[in-house]
């Protein structure tokens, strides 16, 4: 079954480039979008998402609220931030305990550091997957 990457990112032409980025160079992933976390956490219960690739600042739902959500639904899911804002400490610390960010990418983008984080990502689903922890 192929693994499934959500991206969720309010910004129109960033959601754009990205999905062009990602399809290119991750043609074996299926890949889904949502331009805010609401829509992510409703697509997430649709879809069997594996990696969610999402900014913080959203309007509806932003992605803290958003990751919390959906890790209550699946606890395993990987999750990249990407953000213009604080540093990961500081986020992490601002929500609280037990908040872990799996990887966290300052914008702008640097595509190194996200193929980066989308490959160690896609090497834990696929560890879990192999472990029998993976899929719902």
């Amino acid at each position: 079954m192929p693994t499934t990457l959500m991206l969720v990112e309010d910004d129109r032409d960033t959601l754009e480039i990205l999905s062009v980025v990602l399809r290119r160079k991750y043609g074996d992933l299926q890949l889904c979008t949502a331009e805010n976390g609401r829509k992510g956490v409703e697509l997430f219960k649709e879809r069997d998402v594996d990696i969610v690739i999402t900014d913080v600042n959203m309007p509806e739902m932003g992605g803290v609220a958003m990751v919390q959500a959906i890790r209550g639904i699946k606890p395993q899911v990987q999750f990249i931030f990407i953000t213009a804002d604080a540093g990961r400490a500081t986020l992490e610390h601002s929500v609280g305990a037990g908040f872990k960010l799996d990887h966290y990418i300052e914008k702008p983008v640097d595509y190194r550091d996200l193929f980066s984080a989308i490959d160690e990502s896609l090497a834990t689903v696929r560890a879990m997957s192999f472990n029998g922890a993976g899929k719902n």
